[in-house]
């Protein structure tokens, strides 16, 4: 179960994006408590007019940057569903900003970020791209502070279920996304899309089978079905024949699924059957 992290609480919200200029301004009236201080934010130019630019701060004091979808009223006074968005290693959450902007459409809360080292979470002393191999793996592996962090920020926002969430993970993305559901009961379901099956040492047909029979569904391209359907039988032959995995296999080509049409309906209509079932 999913208990308040002991992290400081830095939340700023730059507002939604319409009529913005090209770059944010840097962001203001950021909260801060155990002495963590906010700088500016980098976000993208690209900030969708739904979202909002949004800073807090992880276990040990990492500033992540993100885009945060405010759920829209529900007619039944219900809170929404949240999905929570990781990138692939190398890309940032701009890179998801249109399948956040569908869910979101669709009736979810919704947070991209970007992870350490990679985008508006990116510093002089931690940068992604610049780091060698080693660095990079180092990076990768606290990454799932971020990722704890950024569950926890979720579901405390105003209008959010507190217990209803999902996870998308994309490319190395995918293991931090089973990394978070296998510790958190909080998570409803997870979407991979084009996993990779080790990523920065992590075996990800192990993380997958020892969720249990957490809905999971993998997204790939036509290619590399044999690999998610590899990672399924994995799955379901270590749960005793139990079947909670499910593969939808597009046309893009490696690397390019999040440019597939499909990638954001597809995810969106199974999700929603999954954190908003029909009564």
């Amino acid at each position: 179960m999913l208990t308040n992290l002991a992290l400081a609480a830095i939340v700023a919200f730059a507002g939604p994006s319409a009529s913005a200029p090209s770059v944010l301004a840097p962001l203001s009236g950021v909260a801060t408590t155990d002495g963590v201080a906010a700088g500016s934010d980098n976000v993208s130019a690209t900030l969708p007019d739904a979202a909002s630019a949004v800073k807090f701060a992880t276990k040990d004091k990492q500033l992540v940057s993100g885009s945060y979808y405010k759920p829209k009223r529900q007619k039944s006074g219900s809170p929404a569903p949240a999905v929570l968005l990781l990138h692939d290693a190398g890309q940032t959450r701009d890179d998801l900003e249109a399948t956040a902007m569908y869910l979101h459409k669709k009736g979810f809360a919704v947070l991209t970020i970007d992870l350490r080292g990679h985008g508006g979470s990116a510093t002089a002393d931690m940068n992604f791209e610049t780091s060698d191999e080693k660095a990079q793996s180092t990076l990768w592996a606290l990454s799932t502070r971020d990722v704890d962090a950024a569950a926890t920020f979720l579901l405390e926002q105003h209008g959010v279920h507190a217990t209803n969430l999902s996870i998308i993970g994309v490319g190395a993305g995918a293991s931090l996304a089973v990394r978070r559901a296998a510790k958190d009961d909080n998570v409803r379901a997870i979407v991979l899309v084009d996993p990779q099956p080790s990523a920065f040492g992590y075996n990800l047909a192990n993380g997958i089978a020892d969720l249990g029979g957490l809905p999971t569904m993998i997204i790939t391209p036509k290619e590399s079905r044999n690999i998610a359907d590899r990672l399924k039988a994995a799955a379901h032959s270590a749960n005793g024949g139990l079947e909670f995995v499910e593969v939808t296999a597009l046309k893009s080509a490696p690397g390019k699924t999040l440019g597939d049409k499909r990638l954001k309906s597809a995810a969106a209509a199974w999700l929603r059957d999954q954190a908003m079932p029909r009564k």
